[in-house]
C-alpha cells in the first residue's frame, strides 16, 4: 500500500471517529448551552422589566423633588398664591412632566390642595387614602421622601412623596408634595416599546399555568415556558403596604431551543459531507492546495506587518479552516482599523470638550486665554493691535432667581448666538466666567473695536427672548480695551473687566473704553455689582 493510500485510509478512519465524537459532544454542549442561555435571557428580561419600572418611579420622584424643593412651591404652601396654580400647574405642564396628580398635604398629613389631569380621575374621596398611605409609612415621621404603587379606583398609580422645602433643601418642611402617574395603557405601551416585548397586566391571583415549565424563579418573579417559541415573565406589582396588586406579564421570544436543534442537524449534515469529501481531496489539499495557501497567507500577513497598511485584506475565498483564518484576520484588521479611527475621533472629541464650554459651545476660559496669548504673540510678530472686549449679561442673577436656572442657561445660549452672529469670521469668543464672555478681535484699532462692541450690544438687546411666560429683553455691559505688541494678557483682561464694571455703574447696556486700570478701583467687582 502506498504512503498516499495509507494517509488517505488512516486519515479517513481518524476523521470519521473524530467527526462522530465532535458531533455528539457539540450537540450535547450546544443544547445545554442553549438551555442556559435561554434561562439567562429570561432572567435578564425580568431584570430589564424591573429596571424600566424603577426608572419610571425614579423619574417621577425626581420631578416631585424638583417641585417640592422649589421656593415658589414653598411660598405657595404658606400663601396660596393663585399665580402659582395658573402658571405652573397648567395642562401643558402636566403633559410635559407626565403626571396625572398634584397633591399637597399639610404637616399633619391632611390634603390641602390637589389638581388632576388625564383620563384617570381620582376623586376627592380617594385623596384621603393617598394621604393615609403617607401618614402610615414610617418615612412620614422623619419627613423623608418615599415612593411606590397604590391602587385607586381599581387602577394602579405610581406615587412619589416629597417634603416641601426651600430651594436649598433646608428649613422646616411646610408639608408634603405628592405626584402621581397612572400605570395606563400608554405607559405600558411605552415600556413595551422600550423593551421590545409585549406587556400587559393580569390580576395578582393569576399564577403561571401549572403545566408550563418554570425556567427561572427567585421566589417572587418567575419565567415559564408558554410554547416552543415563547416564554412568559411574571413580575408582581406591590403597593405601598407590600401587598401584590397586579402581575406585569411580558411575552419573551424563546427560539434558542428550536434554533439549537436546527444547528445540530446542520452540523451533522456538514460533518457527514466533510467525511465524504475528505478522502477525495486529502492528497490534493496536502500536496498542492494546503501548503501553497498557507504560504500565500503567510506572505500576505508579512506584507501587512511590514507595510503597516491596515486596508490590505487576505484572500478569504473558500469554506475551510484557512478561509476562516483569513476571514478572522480580515475581521481583526477591520476591527483594528475601526478602533484606530474611533481612537482618533475620541481624541478629537476630548480635545474639543477640553477647549469648549459645554453649555454655549464657545471656547472655555482656559482656551480663550490661550487664544489671547497667541494673538498677542502675533501682534508682536506683525506689529498689529487687537481689540479685547469683556461682555457681562446684565441682571443675570435676577433671571435665574425669577425664571429658574434652565431659563438662565437659555438666556446665555441666546446671548452667545447673537454675539457670534455679529463677529467677523476670524473674531473669537469664549466664556470667561458664569455670565462673562471674552471677545478677541484681531487687527482692530480702538475705534473699530468700539464699533464692534456697539454692534454686539445692539444685537443682544434688539429682540426680546421668551423666558417662561414672559418676553424679556437681554442686555450686556461691555468693557473695551486695546492689545498691542507690549500688552500682558492678564493685564488686558483686568483692564477690560474694569471698563465693564464702569459700564455697570453707568447704567448697564452700554460699552466703556479703558486703556489702564483706575488707581483705586478693585480688579474684581463684587457679585452684586456685576448682576
Amino acid at each position: 500500500m502506498t504512503i498516499r493510500k495509507r494517509i488517505l485510509l488512516y486519515s479517513a478512519l481518524a476523521l470519521g471517529a473524530f467527526l462522530a465524537a465532535v458531533y455528539f459532544v457539540s450537540r450535547f454542549a450546544l443544547m445545554n448551552g442553549f438551555s442556559r442561555l435561554e434561562s439567562n435571557y429570561a432572567y435578564e428580561s425580568v431584570r430589564r422589566l424591573q429596571n424600566h419600572l424603577e426608572n419610571e418611579q425614579t423619574q417621577l420622584a425626581t420631578v416631585a423633588r424638583d417641585y417640592a424643593q422649589w421656593d415658589r412651591t414653598y411660598e405657595f404652601v404658606a400663601r396660596r398664591n393663585k399665580d402659582y396654580v395658573r402658571t405652573e400647574l397648567t395642562e401643558d405642564t402636566f403633559n410635559v412632566i407626565h403626571i396625572n396628580l398634584f397633591l399637597l398635604l399639610d404637616r399633619s398629613g391632611r390634603p390641602t390642595f390637589s389638581k388632576e389631569m388625564g383620563s384617570w380621575p381620582i376623586g376627592r374621596h380617594n385623596l384621603a387614602a393617598i394621604a393615609a398611605a403617607y401618614t402610615s409609612n414610617p418615612a412620614s415621621a422623619r419627613n423623608s421622601p418615599f415612593s411606590g404603587l397604590l391602587e385607586i379606583n381599581g387602577r394602579l398609580f405610581l406615587l412619589a412623596y416629597e417634603p416641601v422645602l426651600n430651594s436649598r433643601g433646608e428649613g422646616s418642611p411646610r408639608g408634603t408634595l405628592v405626584m402621581g402617574k397612572g400605570l395606563s395603557e400608554n405607559l405600558l405601551a411605552s415600556l413595551s416599546h422600550s423593551m421590545g416585548l409585549p406587556l400587559w397586566l393580569e390580576p395578582a391571583e393569576n399564577a403561571p399555568i401549572a403545566n408550563h415549565q418554570t425556567l427561572w424563579s427567585d421566589g417572587t418573579n418567575s419565567v415559564s415556558q408558554e410554547s416552543d417559541s415563547t416564554m412568559l415573565a411574571y413580575v408582581p406589582l406591590k403597593d405601598l403596604s407590600g401587598a401584590p396588586r397586579r402581575l406585569l406579564v411580558a411575552r419573551i421570544p424563546s427560539d434558542l431551543h428550536s434554533e439549537g436543534q436546527k444547528v445540530t442537524r446542520y452540523l451533522l449534515l456538514l460533518l457527514m459531507l466533510a467525511g465524504l469529501v475528505h478522502s477525495a481531496v486529502l492528497l490534493i489539499v496536502l500536496e498542492e492546495k494546503l501548503l501553497s495557501r498557507v504560504a500565500s497567507l503567510n506572505r500576505k500577513i508579512k506584507q501587512v506587518t511590514v507595510s503597516g497598511d491596515l486596508s490590505l485584506r487576505l484572500d478569504a475565498h473558500g469554506k475551510d479552516e484557512l478561509s476562516d483564518l483569513a476571514s478572522t484576520v480580515n475581521a481583526m484588521l477591520t476591527a483594528i482599523q475601526k478602533a484606530k479611527f474611533e481612537l482618533l475621533q475620541a481624541q478629537e472629541s476630548l480635545r474639543f470638550h477640553a477647549e469648549h464650554d459645554s453649555l454655549t459651545g464657545v471656547l472655555n476660559r482656559r482656551a480663550i486665554r490661550d487664544v489671547l496669548r497667541r494673538e498677542l504673540a502675533r501682534c508682536r510678530r506683525e506689529n498689529h493691535s487687537l481689540g479685547v472686549m469683556l461682555a457681562d449679561v446684565d441682571h443675570f442673577k435676577r433671571i435665574n432667581d425669577r425664571y429658574g436656572h434652565g431659563a438662565g442657561d437659555a438666556a446665555l445660549v441666546t446671548v452667545v448666538q447673537r454675539i457670534s452672529a455679529t463677529l467677523r469670521p476670524y473674531d473669537l469668543i469664549g466664556r470667561y466666567g458664569g455670565e462673562e464672555f471674552l471677545v478677541i478681535a484681531p487687527g482692530c484699532d480702538l475705534a473699530l473695536t468700539q464699533k464692534l462692541a456697539e454692534r454686539i450690544r445692539a444685537a443682544v438687546c434688539d429682540e426680546s427672548v421668551e423666558l417662561g411666560n414672559e418676553n424679556v429683553t437681554l442686555t450686556v455691559s461691555l468693557g473695551i480695551t486695546l492689545g498691542t505688541a507690549d500688552s500682558d494678557p492678564e493685564f488686558l483682561v483686568a483692564v477690560a473687566d474694569s471698563a465693564m464694571y464702569q459700564a455697570k455703574r453707568q447704567g448697564r447696556n452700554r460699552a466703556e473704553i479703558s486703556l489702564a486700570l483706575p488707581s483705586q478701583e478693585p480688579l474684581e467687582p463684587s457679585f452684586s455689582d456685576r448682576t
